[in-house]
């Protein structure tokens, strides 16, 4: 997956990944084994990935 590209929740969710429930931000958040993906809602069915940190990082 790449930076400012735009992906639907099906073509994210068929990478493997799984969302997290978030509620002080403004995004999708997805995560898979080692990494934790930050989308930004372009419209009901459009997110662009915006940040991708190691998942240590984020439970932090």
């Amino acid at each position: 997956m790449k930076i400012n590209e735009v992906y639907t929740t099906q073509e994210i969710v068929s990478k493997g990944l799984m969302e997290r429930n978030v509620t002080t931000i403004n995004a999708k958040v997805f995560s898979n084994e080692q990494k934790v993906y930050f989308f930004e809602p372009i419209n009901s069915q459009a997110f662009r990935l915006y940040s991708i940190i190691n998942k240590r990082s984020f439970f932090l």
